[in-house]
């Protein structure tokens, strides 16, 4: 399969450049954004394989330098935040058979983030994202990844999209997604490479400042480069936001319907989906740390990257709650839990980790943290249990070079 990354790249920068000279004709309010950062972190695992009888201890080390760079006028926004991270497994514990040296997993990781907004007139909103990651992190994948395999691939979403605006209540929203996951080794069993080409549409309803409705309809075609079978999925969800103070509520349900191209175990599927969410922070308007901070949210849908025909049924609650000490010391709880029921047998998995942390701000610029968690999976088929123990120690220095 043909690699177009370095297209997608260069297809956004062209066109967001061409929309700033063109859409954007005064250059009022200007603001440039240069932040570079450099984050070093030590990490150990108790069960680095996630395996259910082989455990083995291993240390993480990692150097992440990158920079965020932005720019702002009246009209527009433009932004680049790219990073690279270099991964170092050093082992504790001597090999199980059939387990590979950690070391062997050494790798750098790559992510960029290019996004572009331009408000052409009173009415139209221009967009376009694009992401470029490299990684061996399977959730990167898939939100509702259940898989702990360390295979490399790269992945590129590149996303273009029109707002309009008919009034002061109502705006349609169309966009477009291409995603493309190519494996660095696609041979049995180690992931295969996919094309994603996804249309949404999202007819919003803002009832009053602090209420709104919408009416959303995804479209999207997956097809896989070897053995797995091709899809088209559809899903149409109504949604509903309210705000009470410093909280903003969400609750949204649908259906969902997948057909593949030709027969597999599990048949076509079909299945309602729902999402509730609470999101929030005070105070609302932070620029830097809040004083507190709340993340909840639970919802069930299926997974899409399904290698090997591999679909299941996620439930999944997601939380993240912060809150700063002295000014000085901003102590986090995050977590989730998640059960897959798949659909090809009778698997069924129920996993969860919970993470306690806190960093320290020593300055605007300069940070320090710990924190360190449990990880756990019980499944009712032999062998794919697991529970892990972490613990993380980090640094990060983020300066601003004279934002103006």
């Amino acid at each position: 399969m043909k690699s177009f990354y370095p297209y997608y790249i260069i297809v956004s920068v062209l066109a967001a450049l061409c929309l700033v000279l063109t859409g954007s004709p005064a250059f009022a309010q200007e603001r440039l954004l240069v932040k570079p950062h450099i984050q070093v972190d030590w990490q150990s695992d108790s069960n680095f394989h996630k395996a259910e009888n082989a455990e083995k201890s291993v240390y993480t080390y990692t150097v992440k330098p990158g920079i965020n760079l932005g720019y702002t006028t009246g009209k527009t926004l433009m932004s680049l935040d790219y990073s690279f991270q270099r991964f170092m497994y050093d082992d504790q514990d001597e090999n199980m058979p059939g387990q590979l040296d950690a070391d062997e997993f050494d790798y750098t990781a790559h992510n960029a983030a290019f996004r572009f907004q331009s408000q052409v007139s009173q009415r139209v909103l221009l967009g376009l994202d694009n992401t470029f990651i490299k990684t061996r992190d399977p959730a990167s994948a898939d939100a509702n990844d259940n898989s702990v395999d360390r295979y490399k691939y790269t992945l590129n979403r590149f996303s273009p999209g029109v707002n309009y605006k008919f009034g002061d209540k109502f705006s349609l929203g169309v966009k477009y997604t291409n995603l493309y996951t190519d494996y660095s080794d696609d041979g049995p069993g180690q992931g295969e490479d996919s094309v994603e080409n996804r249309g949404g549409l999202t007819w919003l309803y803002r009832f009053s400042p602090k209420t709104s409705f919408d009416l959303n309809y995804q479209l999207w075609e997956r097809d896989y480069d070897k053995n797995s079978v091709d899809y088209t999925s559809s899903q149409v969800m109504v949604n509903a936001r309210h705000q009470i103070n410093y909280l903003t509520f969400g609750a949204g349900v649908g259906y969902h319907n997948r057909e593949f191209d030709r027969t597999v175990p599990s048949g076509d599927i079909d299945q309602f989906v729902w999402k509730v969410s609470v999101l929030g922070q005070n105070p609302p308007d932070a620029r830097t740390v809040p004083k507190s901070s709340i993340y909840l949210s639970f919802g069930s849908n299926l997974n899409d990257s399904g290698t090997g025909d591999t679909y299941f049924t996620s439930t999944r609650l997601d939380a993240r709650l912060t809150y700063l000490v002295m000014e000085k010391i901003n102590c986090i709880m995050s977590g989730y839990y998640q059960n897959s029921d798949y659909e090809t047998s009778s698997r069924e998995d129920d996993r969860w980790l919970v993470s306690l942390g806190a960093d320290y701000l020593i300055n605007r610029f300069f940070t320090v943290g710990l924190s360190g968690g449990l990880e756990e999976r019980d499944s009712n088929q032999a062998g794919k249990s697991f529970d892990n123990e972490y613990v993380m120690l980090k640094a990060k220095f983020n300066y601003d070079l004279g934002s103006k």
